[in-house]
């Protein structure tokens, strides 16, 4: 007696259940076999890992199984989906996930086959669910719902991908219409805040941090959320492990130099551009915010080669240093501090006190939407909440700098382009690079929306073109150097405790303290326009 097994692949797994190895015998004599095939095309190469299969038994490169031996091999072609019935010695095999009754030789009854099983066949073809007999009619059929099952899946999938895009670009909207609102995607709010004489920016940043480190560790407890989670964090963590200290500490020195040269940041540029501040410095700073994400590309293997790290580090969060202490707990102790910190400052310097009148004249707010400005905290409150859907949709966190590779890296237009500038090409395609480019739109159209409900678009002041262009180009240099900017390690990296990011904020601050007192003084010395105006 001989059999032939029918094992269809799904989803690249195709498991008996309750079993967890990559071979599974059924019990019978001789025994069946079931096989977990990745890529039917190397199915050899997973049973050769294995110890190949039982004696007399033969599996082809394309997926096909049978028995080399015996005249009456059986095997299935299912139809539809068969009832679940026990497994048992003499009568089942799996399939596809479900249980479907097996012949047993000729002495096998065909009444108690699903349809489809029919008894003189010598193989069964398995290739991606698509399940071939030497039965034309059979074929034909089998390709039909084979088909029908791969178009379902890949709608199912646009589906996904489409709802996925979407809630990246609503979230976008939302950045922009806080950063908007919020005042703080003016060149003033963040050059007056590297030279501490306003504090918008500072209060936004501590308020979005707190609420996304409240929002994370509640998201780590929780049992339905705390995969999503743990993922989003190891995504985090993929993408600053080539970093050192010595990276993040020059990166960020860079990041906060661009950001008081242009008075921008990579996301607070996007709603320079969307509000159309400094008849369109923004935008300016926006370009050559791109020329510097190639830039970088273009040197990224010298500047890897000589202080990248080859071994990353074995703990990169601050859990991973006091082992005994949740990541929750000190999430939540983070940010009670940074809360308070928000709260003292708003009782030192009330926000009202910091900026200014709204240039929109003869105009009246009649809502809340119509207002020319929020609280800073207010607006702080509501970036550090995207972190939640961002991680359960996306599994990834708050971050914009990346999309500007993406973004770049579409001049590549051949495969030759491609391998000559691996770190740009690595961001032109898939999910993970493509949903920042809609959650930066996102920000633009929130930040226009905004200030054309208030009546302030083309309204605000900005920097010098020449300045802008070369402050945008440091600034996102410097932010892939450091692996990335205020929101990715601001606000995600110091939210997950990454450890390289609490450096790269610090020395954020530091480089944009410096520039920003070179030029207050220069400033004050009528050697350039005030670089601060209050």
């Amino acid at each position: 007696m001989a059999f032939v097994v029918c094992v269809i692949p799904r989803d690249g797994v195709t498991l008996l259940p309750g079993e967890t190895d990559n071979i599974s015998h059924v019990n019978t004599d001789p025994p069946a076999v079931t096989i977990q095939i990745e890529d039917p095309s190397h199915a050899n190469e997973q049973l050769d890992k294995k110890g190949g299969l039982p004696n007399g038994h033969t599996i082809s490169g394309n997926g096909t199984i049978g028995h080399s031996t015996g005249e009456d091999n059986p095997s299935f072609s299912p139809e539809g989906e068969a009832e679940a019935i026990p497994r048992d010695t003499d009568s089942t095999m799996y399939s596809n996930g479900s249980v479907v009754q097996r012949g047993s030789g000729s002495g096998g009854s065909s009444e108690s086959r699903p349809n489809g099983c029919h008894h003189q066949c010598s193989t069964m073809e398995v290739n991606h669910n698509v399940v071939v007999t030497d039965s034309e009619e059979k074929r034909k059929e089998a390709e039909i719902l084979a088909e029908k099952a791969r178009e379902e899946t890949s709608e199912d999938r646009m589906v996904s991908l489409v709802l996925k895009l979407v809630v990246c670009l609503l979230c976008g909207m939302v950045m922009g219409l806080a950063l908007e609102k919020g005042r703080v995607f003016e060149p003033r709010s963040i050059r007056c805040q590297f030279t501490y004489q306003i504090w918008i920016m500072m209060k936004m940043f501590l308020s979005a941090l707190a609420t996304g480190l409240l929002c994370l560790a509640t998201l780590s407890v929780l049992p339905f959320t705390k995969r999503a989670f743990e993922e989003a964090r190891i995504e985090y963590v993929s993408c600053i492990s080539s970093k050192g200290i010595l990276m993040a500490s020059i990166g960020g020195m860079l990041l906060g130099a661009g950001m008081a040269l242009a008075g921008a940041c990579p996301g607070m540029v996007l709603a320079q551009v969307g509000a159309w501040a400094g008849q369109g410095s923004g935008l300016v700073t926006f370009v050559g915010a791109l020329v510097g994400s190639f830039g970088y590309a273009v040197c990224h293997p010298f500047i890897d080669r000589s202080l990248g790290r080859s071994t990353p580090y074995k703990r990169h969060l601050a859990d991973d240093w006091v082992s005994h202490v949740p990541f929750a707990l000190l999430a939540l102790v983070l940010a009670a501090v940074t809360a308070g910190i928000v709260v003292a400052i708003e009782l030192w310097r009330p926000w009202r006190t910091e900026i200014l009148t709204s240039p929109a004249e003869n105009f009246e707010p009649t809502w809340f939407m119509t207002e020319y400005a929020w609280p800073p905290y207010i607006a702080g409150i509501l970036i550090g909440m995207l972190q939640i859907p961002l991680v359960l949709l996306i599994r990834d966190t708050l971050g914009g700098s990346s999309s500007y590779c993406t973004i770049s890296s579409q001049i590549l237009i051949t495969r030759r382009m491609e391998e000559a500038v691996p770190y740009l090409a690595k961001f032109k395609r898939g999910l993970s690079s493509w949903w920042q480019v809609f959650f930066v739109t996102g920000v633009i159209l929130g930040a226009m929306s905004s200030s054309l409900l208030s009546h302030t678009m083309s309204k605000v002041d900005g920097v010098g073109w020449g300045v802008s262009f070369f402050g945008g180009f440091v600034m996102l240099f410097g932010a892939r150097f450091a692996g990335g900017c205020t929101s990715g390690h601001g606000i995600s990296g110091v939210g997950v405790l990454a450890l390289l990011s609490f450096i790269a904020v610090a020395a954020m601050f530091a480089g944009g303290t410096v520039i920003g007192l070179i030029g207050w003084g220069m400033g004050k010395a009528e050697v350039i326009d005030p670089f601060c105006p209050l």
